[in-house]
């Protein structure tokens, strides 16, 4: 997993389920890139619920879309930004230790 860029929030590029929105491209403590079949309009609020690998309890916040674009992946899949709005301390915590974890060496 490789960080992607300088951000206030470390971000890592990984795969993780978005139960009933798709998988992820990175993720970050304060939000996650979701690689989606349909778009979302800015400003959305989703449930989001997903198991960090090796983790046994999922973390489940309230997400705000923040952008939508074609994928550069698949034009017929759409990345999405999503911020966590609304996450508990102690979920924050555990995404924030995921991608600290996580990080490549090289960061």
């Amino acid at each position: 997993m490789l960080r992607t860029e300088l951000r206030s929030s470390p971000r890592i590029t990984t795969r993780i389920t978005v139960e009933a929105v798709g998988p992820t491209l990175n993720i970050s403590a304060g939000g996650m890139c979701v690689l989606m079949a349909d778009p979302m309009r800015e400003g959305t609020k989703p449930t989001l619920s997903f198991l960090l690998p090796d983790d046994l309890e999922p973390v489940v916040c309230t997400g705000r879309i923040t952008w939508c674009k074609s994928s550069k992946i698949d034009p017929e899949l759409f990345e999405v930004g999503v911020v966590f709005a609304e996450i508990s301390d102690a979920d924050r915590l555990r995404v924030t230790q995921f991608v600290d974890t996580h990080m490549s060496p090289e960061t």
